[in-house]
């Protein structure tokens, strides 16, 4: 596999000195092919645009992208309407990469040149009063965790690159269609599966990212790699993930599996358990914000289709009391 092009799209809104951290990040790398950074302005009002002119004017591989204020989701579409490597990643503006990430991804897309995408590991930064979270995606995404991850016919072994690194690699979809896996600054994909996967979906606020991940998921085998490559800036109070509601996440998995269903060629039943799974979710959510009439219509729906029938039935019950 010669050397491919890479593009890092980072989108930024009113991050001056976080973006000027994150792009330096990715321009430091070494062992790394020729990459290209697009940096997406979502309608910055605080001076970042003139911010990196100033800083990486002179690097013919940094350039800006202005837009109106649309958010994380459109600004990443305008970035990969403009990529032109063979592999793209999504680096968030206020996380950055650690040395040798690049490099040890681009040694398994050279060995596996077939993958749709590489995920590596990170860590969140020391925040006052949070817990560092030493893995943020293995260790924190919550379909690691599921039931249905260690029931998919997925791969685990160890590869060198260069030090020995645990590895999973396969079909995750059968797997994140019960629970988010993966995270964006961590993922490097082939440009041509993220434009197949589709864009991101621009109408919602919250795990946009787990909803196209599943998208591309389709697009073939992936790899996840033990490595550390990357540091999440988390506790911010200008994190779009901040003041979401409780529904947030079941709701978005309730849209992305009738989305899979919708679609001709879907796997129906690893979806519809999938789809069940995301009802008793939704219900165990609504149960717990006091809202039971609205949960009592999921519940059924899992004794129905006898999705973790017992417990579906006595919480059905017990709301009823």
């Amino acid at each position: 596999m010669p050397a491919a092009l890479l593009s890092v799209v980072v989108p930024v809104f009113n991050r001056r000195e976080l973006v000027l951290r994150a792009v330096g990040s990715v321009l430091a790398q070494e062992g790394a092919s020729d990459r290209e950074i697009i940096v997406v302005d979502d309608g910055s009002t605080d001076g970042t645009a003139d911010a990196i002119a100033q800083r990486f004017g002179g690097d013919a591989r940094v350039r800006t992208l202005t837009a109106q204020h649309a958010g994380a989701s459109a600004a990443r579409n305008l970035g990969l309407r403009h990529a032109r490597g063979d592999l793209v990643c999504f680096l968030d503006s206020d996380d950055f990469w650690l040395p040798g990430m690049l490099g040890v991804v681009e040694q398994v897309f050279a060995a596996l040149p077939q993958l749709a995408f590489v995920s590596v590991d990170g860590a969140t930064l020391p925040v006052s009063g949070q817990p560092v979270i030493p893995r943020v995606v293995a260790g924190n995404s919550p379909g690691w965790s599921h039931a249905r991850f260690r029931r998919a016919a997925l791969k685990h072994e160890t590869i060198d690159v260069p030090a020995p690194t645990p590895s999973v690699r396969g079909d995750f979809f059968p797997a994140i269609v019960f629970g988010d896996l993966f995270y964006l600054s961590g993922m490097v994909m082939s440009r041509k599966c993220a434009i197949a996967a589709g864009p991101f979906n621009e109408r919602f606020r919250f795990f946009n990212d787990w909803e196209f991940f599943s998208r591309l998921c389709r697009q073939g085998e992936g790899v996840y790699l033990a490595f550390d490559g990357f540091r999440r800036d988390a506790g911010r109070d200008d994190q779009i993930s901040r003041g979401r509601h409780a529904t947030a996440m079941p709701r978005r998995h309730l849209f992305l599996v009738r989305a899979q269903l919708r679609r001709a060629d879907a796997p129906a039943p690893v979806l519809h358990q999938a789809l069940a799974d995301a009802c008793y979710q939704m219900a165990r959510t609504l149960l717990r914000s006091a809202h039971r009439r609205w949960a009592r219509r999921y519940l059924l729906f899992c004794v129905r289709r006898r999705y973790k029938f017992f417990r579906a039935l006595a919480l059905l019950i017990a709301s009823s009391a």
